[in-house]
This record gives structure tokens, C-alpha cells and sequence, in this order.
């Protein structure tokens, strides 16, 4: 049983939006008390940290072009703006309801 989720935002260098989009997440799902720990990484990076990652937060750009067929257990979100957290988490949320409903409190 898991005890929290994991989830990996994706950017061109790992350094920009998903850096940014990283700590308003944080703050979002600590508002709504969801176990979570969140990193980012550039999309370069993707396949080495995809083992860790439950969901992978990317924008439709980068999105598009993330393949999760071959992997188990992971799931894909599209970030529209990555300045909205409150957004982002409630699509996170969404996810853990379906797939992780044990850390829903």
C-alpha cells in the first residue's frame, strides 16, 4: 500500500516551467492534505526517473510526445498553465482517486 504518490513534472531543460510548476503543486496539495512527493526533470531525463513516478505532469507539447504504453502503474496529465497549482493538484487528485484511492483522506 502506498503512502504517498509520486509525481514528476517534465520541461524542455528541467530547469523552467517545471521547476516553477514543482512548487505551486506543492503548496496545492498540501492545501487538500494529499501525501505526495514532487520532482521535475527535462524531458531528456524522463526515462531515467520514470521508474520512481507515479503520474508525469507535462505540458501538451512535451505531452504528446510521452509514451507510457510499456510501463505499469503510470499516468499522464497535461499542465495548461503551469502557474495554476490549484488546477494541476485537482487533476493529481483526480488520478489518485482512481488508481490510489488509499491516500485519499
Amino acid at each position: 500500500m502506498k503512502s504517498k504518490v509520486n509525481i514528476l513534472f517534465v520541461c524542455g531543460y528541467g530547469v523552467g516551467s517545471s521547476a516553477m510548476s514543482e512548487i505551486v503543486v506543492n503548496k496545492a496539495l498540501k492545501e487538500i492534505n494529499l501525501p505526495a512527493e514532487v520532482k521535475h526533470t527535462s524531458v531528456g531525463e524522463l526515462s531515467s526517473q520514470l521508474e520512481w513516478a507515479d503520474i508525469i505532469a507535462a505540458s501538451k507539447m512535451f505531452a504528446s510526445g510521452i509514451d507510457l504504453s510499456r510501463t505499469k502503474d503510470k499516468y499522464l496529465i497535461e499542465v495548461v498553465n503551469i502557474m495554476n497549482g490549484k488546477e494541476i493538484a485537482g487533476k493529481v487528485l483526480t488520478v489518485v482517486k482512481e488508481h490510489f484511492p488509499e491516500l485519499v483522506k
